[in-house]
């Protein structure tokens, strides 16, 4: 038995093993804690399909972080939106909640108080290593190709909790590895803030696109953002790089934001989207019925400036 209590050479595992050797066309490698997460997880549909994208090289869901360490940017809403019309031109979408507010298990209709398990107990699960409670059982439907893993205040707790376990900046990864055949994108509402949570969305991401606010202090704070991502890239997830940077809540009309916008675009370079997102009472009005801008107001200025975010997102990603 290992420290797991499982069998220390599970038959399904020998099975995996036994097959990858015998076909030498299966030119994969398959390390020992892919080959035990196989056997201790996954049923023997999920294991056909992992074992098939691995033969064909085909990729995993894309996980994009949707970050600013700053509040009232629209991150939330722009992961609810770019979410929303992602799985509606067909995409398999996994929307994950990782702030405290519980604001985009909100903005479902989700009663987060009535919730009986939601991500903190998945990170709780993985750095305990108990390994009893499957993602599936976390995750909730909400509309035709979107799911969502859901967040309450429960996660208040993560600092105190995950502080001192080892590793504790891959359990968000190690979590996603149970339901990356399932989705092809995965996008994380991140905290308002740098700490442990948003080390480990890092860590788990391939892309971040950050949205920012066409204000006074939109730049403040960003060189800490910059270094963060930087030493999540240097110490533990090499892929994961800025692809993206979007003005959010735009005022148009305002003699201010010209100068603002010029002055982002001078920072990020050509990691600035061609789109922007105009801001509207809309958003505000839609939120409050618990729907996207699109399914609200779909001929709307925003809800067009969405769509096209998600077009040149996806041109980004998909060429």
């Amino acid at each position: 038995m290992n420290k797991r209590g499982g069998k220390r050479e599970g038959a399904g595992r020998k099975k995996i093993k036994k097959s990858l050797k015998r076909d030498k066309q299966w030119r994969i490698s398959v390390n020992e804690k892919e080959l035990e997460i196989l056997n201790k997880k996954y049923d023997a549909r999920a294991k056909q399909i992992l074992i098939k994208n691995l033969i064909k090289g085909e990729k995993n869901m894309l996980i994009i972080s949707i970050l600013n360490q700053k509040g009232g940017i629209g991150k939330t809403t722009s992961v609810r939106n770019i979410g929303y019309l992602l799985s509606k031109k067909g995409k398999k979408v996994l929307l994950v909640d990782m702030d405290q507010q519980g604001n985009l298990t909100t903005s479902f209709g989700i009663d987060k108080r009535e919730l009986k398990f939601t991500i903190y107990d998945l990170l709780k699960d993985t750095a305990q290593k108990d390994y009893t409670l499957p993602t599936e059982d976390v995750i909730i439907n909400v509309q035709k190709n979107l799911d969502i893993i859901p967040s309450n205040i429960h996660l208040a707790r993560a600092d105190y909790f995950f502080g001192n376990v080892r590793g504790r900046e891959y359990l968000l990864k190690e979590i996603l590895k149970d339901v990356s055949y399932m989705y092809d994108y995965c996008l994380i509402d991140c905290p308002p803030n740098l700490g442990v949570i948003t080390d480990n969305a890092l860590v788990a991401s391939n892309r971040v696109y950050v949205p920012i606010k066409a204000e006074k202090f939109a730049l403040e704070g960003i060189n800490d953002l910059l270094d963060t991502i930087e030493d999540v890239k240097k110490f533990f997830n090499s892929e994961v790089e800025i692809s993206g940077v979007f003005l959010n809540q735009l005022k148009v009309r305002t003699n201010l934001h010209e100068v603002l916008t010029n002055e982002i675009k001078e920072y990020f370079g050509d990691k600035v989207l061609k789109t922007t997102i105009r801001d509207s009472i809309k958003i505000a009005e839609a939120s409050a019925l618990n729907q996207s801008i699109t399914e609200y107001s779909p001929t709307s200025t925003v809800a067009k400036d969405f769509k096209k975010l998600v077009d040149e997102i996806l041109e980004r990603e998909e060429g």
